[in-house]
């Protein structure tokens, strides 16, 4: 099975997983197995479905990074967003029902700790017309990812709470998911100025922040909306809104005084607003710039945009987003087509890949279903990229990558698990002293 982007799908190629409906939540619109034809090609391209897993001939190991329930979870996430976000949009008395928000966010959560290597980050899903939803999914399936890995950091965070409730994800969800609910309460002028210029000095598009935080404050815990209206919040200071003093005066937290779940969001936010600048709800429909995943992760963890975030959040995206995703087909520096066969959080951009001849051996496969679910052993002919510095991958995603990958300056440091141990050590030598 493989990764393969709409605009390369042909026909006789087979699905290896199901396609959900884009709006409907639950309900598949392609069963695993179906035979591709130009009619269903083109349907895909009409909701904007970006990529599909399908068939391929030796390609059984890859299966265990997929999971057709947490496709499906994200899928019925996906129809909870866009219900809360159509229903104030239409009706501004609209009372958000944040118990089925809750109980999809905790299907989510379930299926992702069921399936570990599957829970990563990638782009599954279909916008058709409502980029704004697939923003919102977005940022909370990532934010839930980071959140994940992030066990610890937030039982040390959340200081005051029983350990189990301290690194309990599901506010977390909630508040990623209804982080930009206040969009809805800006004026058509003020979402088309965001939409042309994205000038996050706005005033008028600030203060979508305070409009959410008050649609949504009495009806979610106090941590999920602080998200709302945190999340614009930066760790070096120069977030929004600002908060008055006692002396007098005004300033935007900064550091840990921003809750931590805002802090995972804000990362969150602005990565997909890299890979897509996305619409804003309510707006006239815009083109889209889209970045590839190599480059705005780069961005985030190592350009100046780092400089905005939690250390500790940056290295639990690491963790959570493959530069190159298992299964997808990339080109090589020497011209080779190659899928990625897996994928390293201390050195992101050189994977395992293996060399293909081409997608035409997906047509017609009759790799059957248990073939795909069960898998097999990774062929030994991978080539280990970390150990050949002569290639490297030049194109993926549609996009010339060859300046994108980077190198972490010192993986170690980008390390979760190292990074909890030197926190609790310095944590002991203080009490010590």
């Amino acid at each position: 099975m493989l990764r393969v982007a709409i605009k390369e799908a042909a026909p006789g190629m087979r699905l290896a997983m199901p396609v959900y409906h884009p709006r409907r939540g639950g309900p598949v619109l392609l069963k695993a197995g179906v035979s591709l034809d130009d009619r269903l090609i083109d349907r895909m391209k009409e909701i904007e479905l970006r990529e599909v897993w399908i068939r391929y001939p030796g390609m059984g190991f890859l299966g265990r990074y997929t999971s057709p329930a947490i496709t499906q979870a994200r899928a019925e996430l996906t129809h909870s967003v866009l219900n809360a976000l159509d229903s104030v949009a239409v009706n501004a008395e609209a009372r958000l029902d944040f118990s089925e928000y809750k109980r999809a966010i905790v299907s989510l959560v379930e299926q992702l700790m069921r399936s570990p290597t599957a829970a990563y980050y990638v782009e599954e899903l279909a916008a058709q017309d409502t980029p704004h939803g697939r923003h919102a999914n977005s940022v909370c399936f990532l934010s839930l990812l980071m959140g994940l890995k992030l066990g610890d950091y937030l039982i040390a965070e959340r200081s005051r709470l029983h350990a189990t409730h301290a690194k309990d994800v599901t506010s977390l969800g909630v508040g990623a998911m209804l982080h930009d609910v206040g969009m809805l309460r800006l004026s058509p002028e003020a979402l088309r100025k965001w939409n042309s210029k994205h000038d996050e000095n706005d005033p008028h598009w600030q203060s979508h922040v305070k409009l959410g935080f008050e649609m949504v404050r009495q009806g979610i815990d106090p941590s999920a909306a602080a998200i709302v209206l945190h999340h614009h919040q930066q760790y070096d200071g120069s977030g929004f809104p600002r908060r008055k003093l006692i002396g007098g005066g005004s300033a935007p937290l900064e550091g840990q005084d921003i809750h931590v779940f805002a802090r995972i969001v804000a990362v969150a936010d602005a990565f997909d607003r890299l890979r897509d600048s996305g619409d804003a709800p309510g707006s006239d429909r815009v083109a889209q710039t889209r970045r590839p995943t190599v480059a705005a992760l780069r961005e985030v963890a190592l350009g100046e945009s780092s400089k905005r975030f939690d250390p500790m959040v940056i290295r639990a995206l690491i963790a959570s987003v493959p530069a190159y995703a298992p299964g997808s087909v990339v080109r090589l520096n020497d011209g080779r087509d190659a899928v990625v066969c897996n994928w390293r959080p201390d050195d992101p951009c050189r994977p395992r890949v293996l060399p293909i001849e081409g997608l035409s051996a997906a047509i017609d496969s009759d790799d059957d279903a248990e073939q795909i679910l069960d898998g097999h052993e990774m062929p030994a002919n991978a080539i280990d990229l970390s150990a050949s510095p002569a290639l490297y991958i030049a194109r993926a995603e549609g996009f010339d990558v060859s300046d994108d990958n980077f190198l972490l300056p010192e993986a170690s440091a980008f390390d979760l698990k190292k990074a909890d141990r030197d926190r609790i050590n310095r944590a002991e030598t203080l009490e010590a002293s």
